[in-house]
């Protein structure tokens, strides 16, 4: 029997209890046997649900037993790795610099900066991070060297002792499945080879995993992925249904070039493969092509990411300050801001150009038959039929000429995140009384029972003050 390890802790994933329990199912379905290996003793910060008597006293549940009872009722066994002695040891001289680096890769995703500052939170959390990802390494090195399964699934990838777990599989030469939250389809799970923000390899797999397919087939799925992605209701775009459709203001005889910002804080984490451009910041891309669009007769609209709001104070200040500067610039430019109900799929129909930083919607625009140029790195630049444009000596006016582009490119990248999804079989109300995705004002506080520094509690306070603050701006 083919026995399947799974590495787990509450937090990989969005909704891991979900994706985890799934993935045993349909892994107990192959007929293997499946342990899952619970390194939750090495989490840095929870993202569990609060405590049972906190729940209660809301008026909710939370279900803290449910999840070892699926699992078990699964067929599937529960292990808790200890780390040996001596796990204090540095890793492996060849996994030392991957390691590190998806230590810094999480402080980013964390701090949400740019650079990390040399503050006193910044070395005790990589401290943290460090102690916790030599733990997981070494309790696992432990386990695999004395009796290595046949696989092994692990969530992403990306962050320490994910990446830990990755290495020491790889060294024993166990096969590596990663597993993360579905992508292209709601309620569901991705399993696949690549790490799912590794943007070279995964766009190298395109052509590999959709060759079975046929061109018909392709378009079928593409179609299907880009209607969950407009649906106003249960797809997989959550700011579609804050959008409304109604006329826009035109003119009929000028062309239009639409730019669409993106929310671009969270790449910085993703590592050197994410910043191939030279720009200083998306808007100073933008404000060069406007000014070769606008005296060609263009009219020039802009659209802010609706997730603008959600960013802390700063970063949301130094975007509008931003916003309005280009604006200055370009005096007829058309600014739809980020809490404008205007849905930008109607946006893209009316486009003749279409400008991206690195935003989903470039390769949706693709679909659509229009042009499309990104000025930064993104998870489908080396496939879709586009235009690269990463560095101010690349901003031409030969370059900014239309062309009529190719769709299936595009199409091949939405049918490849397509059929690498697998429906989930259990969802939240599996393991809790209200959505965590969605959850209501009081259970947001219940966040800060989460047993957690309480620095982090303070972060998460201060995150919820800026969306406050972010939400009381209105347009100038």
């Amino acid at each position: 029997m083919t026995k399947v390890c799974v590495v787990h802790y509450i937090g990989a994933t969005e909704k891991s209890r979900s994706v985890v329990a799934s993935l045993i199912a349909d892994q107990r379905d192959t007929g293997a046997s499946v342990e899952v290996l619970d390194i939750g003793r090495w989490t840095t910060i929870s993202q569990d649900l609060p405590p049972t008597w906190v729940a209660r006293m809301l008026g909710h549940q939370a279900k803290h037993q449910a999840f070892g009872d699926v699992v078990r009722s699964l067929g599937a066994t529960i292990v808790e790795p200890s780390a040996p002695s001596g796990s204090g040891a540095q890793v492996r001289d060849e996994h030392r610099s991957d390691v590190d680096t998806a230590i810094e890769s999480e402080l980013l995703t964390y701090f949400r900066v740019h650079e990390l500052p040399n503050t006193r939170a910044v070395t005790s959390l990589r401290s943290e991070l460090h102690r916790c990802a030599l733990a997981t390494y070494w309790a696992l090195d432990a386990l695999w060297s004395a009796a290595p399964p046949d696989a092994v699934f692990i969530p992403n990838g990306r962050t320490s002792r994910q990446k830990a777990a990755r290495r020491v599989a790889e060294h024993y030469g166990i096969p590596v499945t990663l597993y993360e939250n579905g992508r292209a389809r709601p309620n569901s799970y991705y399993a696949g080879s690549t790490q799912p923000h590794d943007r070279l390899a995964s766009q190298a797999e395109i052509d590999p995993l959709t060759k079975r397919l046929s061109r018909k087939e392709i378009e079928v799925l593409a179609k299907e992925w880009l209607s969950l992605r407009m649906a106003p209701t249960g797809g997989t775009n959550n700011f579609s249904g804050l959008w409304q459709a109604g006329p826009l203001e035109t003119s009929s005889d000028r062309k239009t070039a639409v730019f669409f910002a993106s929310s671009f804080d969270e790449f910085l984490a993703f590592g050197p493969m994410w910043t191939i451009d030279s720009w200083a910041h998306q808007f100073e891309a933008f404000d060069l092509m406007m000014s070769i669009l606008e005296k060609s007769g263009v009219d020039l609209v802009l659209r802010l990411h609706p997730n603008l709001g959600s960013k802390s104070r700063r970063y949301f200040l130094r975007e509008i300050r931003d916003v309005k500067t280009l604006a200055a610039n370009h005096p007829t430019l058309k600014v739809y801001w980020h809490n404008d109900s205007v849905n930008s799929y109607d946006l893209i129909t009316r486009a003749d150009y279409v400008i991206v930083e690195r935003s989903t919607i470039g390769v949706e625009a693709s679909m659509l038959g229009k042009p499309v140029w990104v000025t930064q790195a993104s998870q489908w630049d080396l496939i879709a039929d586009i235009r690269q444009v990463l560095e101010p000596s690349g901003v031409t006016a030969e370059l900014l000429k239309p062309w009529s582009p190719d769709p299936h490119p595009a199409q091949k990248f939405a049918a490849y995140w397509m059929i690498q999804e697998r429906p989930l079989r259990y969802s939240w109300e599996s393991w809790s009384s209200w959505n965590p995705d969605r959850p209501p004002l009081r259970m947001k506080a219940a966040a800060l029972a989460v047993r957690n520094p309480w620095r982090h509690r303070l972060q998460l306070l201060a995150l919820e003050w800026a969306k406050w603050r972010n939400s009381t701006f209105t347009t100038p």
